[in-house]
């Protein structure tokens, strides 16, 4: 049933290329991921990411030569940071905090943004004329609705809809595994002090049931704390961590193996306590998937 949401989606995603033609034929009118109409003139040469996952999209495109600059955040392909390290693209600050006067300088025609720069990156940027486009995508079929609009709009449709068949039929193919599958209690920490969770509406709350397992959290929404009692009484079978950042990169890992509340879970009865790459599974790009095949070797590794 799922797998038949994202077919559909994926043919409605079709109906936010408002103008005649294909990506040959310009101008065209877009709808971008806020419901924003968006006027492209003609096919982006100079682009601008404001968010990992859109760099990480762009590169899968084959868009490499057109992006001019990204966030301190952008650090996949490898390419990336030797594309900066040249002078080719340059870093116009973070994630949340862009810096507007660095973007206006590299002088884009196409602005990726994401929905956290909507009050104030991309009215300043509107301001001066710069062309921007939203993409936020809130789950799988999202990601693959996204990819395909940002080949439309930068002339790569072709490239875009190769791509997003090829991870929907990768999304099939653990679907399939995992239904015939007996599910397996998982819980998947974010970070560890306090505890944080995920529940539904997130991207791992969404994998985690593809993958084959029940989010023990999923009656919460988002991103929870959640006290470690109450994760012994829901008793995981698996447990996965997230990778922390800098020199805390193993420590959501560490004591999901060591704190003495878990001692009693399942998970940590049978050594089923997994690490995972954050910018793999928190992306909303290409990689998501290799997040999806690597839940599901954590969750069922007898099957994989």
């Amino acid at each position: 049933m799922r797998i038949k949401s994202i077919a559909l989606l994926l043919a409605a995603m079709l109906l936010f290329f408002t103008a005649a033609g294909s990506e040959e034929f310009w101008p065209i009118t877009a709808t971008d991921d806020l419901g924003r109409p968006v006027n492209i003139t003609s096919a982006p040469e100079r682009i601008i990411s404001l968010a990992p996952s859109n760099t990480e999209i762009l590169f899968a495109l084959g868009l490499e030569d057109n992006v001019v600059g990204v966030t301190k955040y952008c650090n996949y392909p490898p390419e990336v940071e030797s594309l900066e390290k040249s002078g080719k693209i340059a870093v116009i600050g973070g994630y949340v905090d862009p810096d507007v006067e660095k973007i206006l300088s590299l002088k884009p025609d196409l602005v990726l943004a994401s929905d956290i720069s909507i009050n104030n990156t991309i009215p300043s940027l509107e301001k001066v004329g710069v062309l921007t486009y939203v993409v936020e995508s809130k789950n799988l079929s999202g990601i693959l609705t996204s990819i395909k609009k940002v080949g439309i709009i930068t002339g790569k449709k072709a490239e875009a809809d190769v791509l997003a068949d090829e991870m929907e039929s990768r999304i099939k193919a653990v679907s399939d595994r995992s239904e015939a599958l007996q599910k397996k209690r998982v819980l998947y920490i974010v970070w560890h002090d306090p505890v944080k969770t995920v529940g539904t509406g997130s991207f791992e709350d969404e994998i985690i049931e593809l993958a084959g397992g029940t989010n023990i959290f999923h009656d919460l929404s988002g991103y929870p704390q959640v006290d470690p009692e109450a994760i012994a009484v829901r008793n995981p079978e698996v447990i996965i961590t997230c990778t922390g950042m800098g020199e805390g990169v193993d420590l959501p890992f560490q004591w999901a193996k060591t704190d003495r509340s878990l001692n009693l879970t399942d998970a940590r009865n049978n050594d089923q306590i997994y690490q995972a790459e954050g910018d793999i599974i928190t992306r909303a790009g290409p990689r998501i998937v290799d997040g999806l095949e690597m839940f599901f070797r954590f969750i069922h590794p007898e099957a994989s």
